[in-house]
């Protein structure tokens, strides 16, 4: 099984994809996908949808795990454009029959740490010892992604730490 991790974002999308093998997480692919911000929003919009397409198919995605927007009520705007990259996302999936999942960060904080305040060095700490990365993941778009498909394996009864 191969799952696709998703941290959204308008410049720069973090993926992860992940596959379960005796029991335990091999991370597959990692990195984001950047969009040029001179660029308009559906120029953009169209890149990462392009990409995810190709993402997907690639690696025979079984299921992808979304970061569920969350912003500031005094960014209202970002809101919006993380709310249009989750639906290139999930549109991308779609055409593949692929089913989308959604965790919020403070779920996905809570199964990996136990604190769903924890910060993102904690949780990129915590992804680096379950995926045996000796070395530090960047971006947080990147370490996000792959704790995004770490906890959607493990809620699938998939993987265990």
């Amino acid at each position: 099984m191969r799952v696709l991790g998703v941290d959204p974002g308008l410049a720069e999308t973090g993926y992860a994809v992940v596959e379960v093998s005796d029991g335990k997480g091999i991370p597959l692919d990692w990195n984001t996908v950047r969009t040029d911000p001179g660029d308009a929003m559906p120029k953009r919009l169209q890149k990462i949808f392009t990409d995810f397409e190709k993402i997907i198919k690639k690696w025979n995605v079984h299921f992808v795990v979304l970061e569920d927007v969350y912003v500031l009520p005094r960014y209202p705007n970002a809101a919006l454009q993380l709310g249009a990259v989750q639906g290139v996302v999930k549109l991308a999936a779609a055409r593949e029959n692929v089913e989308v999942k959604e965790l919020k960060p403070t779920e996905l904080k809570m199964a990996l740490t136990g604190n769903g305040r924890a910060g993102k060095d904690q949780v990129e700490r915590v992804v680096r010892k379950i995926l045996r990365f000796e070395e530090k993941i960047k971006p947080d778009h990147v370490s996000d992604a792959l704790a995004l498909a770490v906890v959607g394996l493990s809620r699938f009864g998939k993987i265990r730490w």
